[in-house]
């Protein structure tokens, strides 16, 4: 009972700061232009929280579900040799694709509108897949409401049933979730999906703990 109303709670604010929020922003020293449609990355906590554990090899390759403005995407490409950043989103995609090319990083990151892992080719594959996924009980109305509501986590059946085909050889998935949204139920769904997990970073905020997983194929799914 409690974490619904938290998530009525958080809702009601994310809507309030989507429409009365500065839609051009500085976070961690990189300027993002956004609009009332795209997640802002300077007033959710995950966006930075994310960012600042994202741990990119020179030479790897980067998939970013769900990019949003284009901060994980614009934090990996720091290191990565290419980024491929997708959202169901049309305003992300645009705003994700200027906030690249302000940043001077076309040459590396290619930004595509689709649902989930469906712009890629069969054969791509990726080191790391980054996932900040919709975590709120609702139904979507809206665009901007893709990037809030997965209803009875159906998404997160459909990414860890997918993402398997996409993910290189010791290649791992980086998910980021929250204490509202029964994170232990996600797991289930990764567990039973093939998945193994190990908690990387948790921040714990007056109502709400965030946690930041890295997720591995088990063996027998990678044979």
């Amino acid at each position: 009972m409690l974490d619904n109303l938290k998530q009525v709670l958080g809702v009601w604010f994310i809507r309030k700061i989507q429409k009365y929020g500065p839609h051009n922003v500085r976070v961690s020293g990189i300027n993002y232009r956004i609009s009332e449609d795209v997640f802002n990355p300077k007033y959710y906590y995950t966006s930075a929280f994310m960012a600042g554990h994202l741990e990119i090899a020179p030479g790897d390759e980067v998939l970013d579900i769900g990019t949003g403005s284009g901060i994980q995407a614009i934090t990996a490409a720091e290191k990565a040799v290419k980024v491929v950043a997708v959202d169901i989103n049309p305003a992300a995609v645009r705003f994700a694709r200027e906030n690249v090319r302000l940043n001077g990083l076309e040459d590396i990151v290619s930004v595509y509108e689709g649902d989930l892992f469906s712009p890629l080719c069969p054969e791509d594959r990726f080191d790391i897949i980054i996932f900040t996924p919709p975590y709120l009980e609702g139904t979507s109305k809206t665009d901007f409401d893709r990037a809030l509501f997965d209803n009875n986590k159906e998404l997160a059946w459909r990414f860890f049933s997918e993402a398997k085909n996409h993910l290189k050889p010791d290649g791992y998935i980086q998910m980021v979730y929250s204490s509202i949204a029964k994170p232990g139920e996600v797991l289930r769904i990764s567990y039973e999906s093939g998945w193994r997990y190990t908690l990387i970073a948790r921040r714990k905020l007056l109502f709400e703990e965030f946690f930041i997983y890295r997720l591995t194929l088990d063996r027998k799914e990678q044979s």
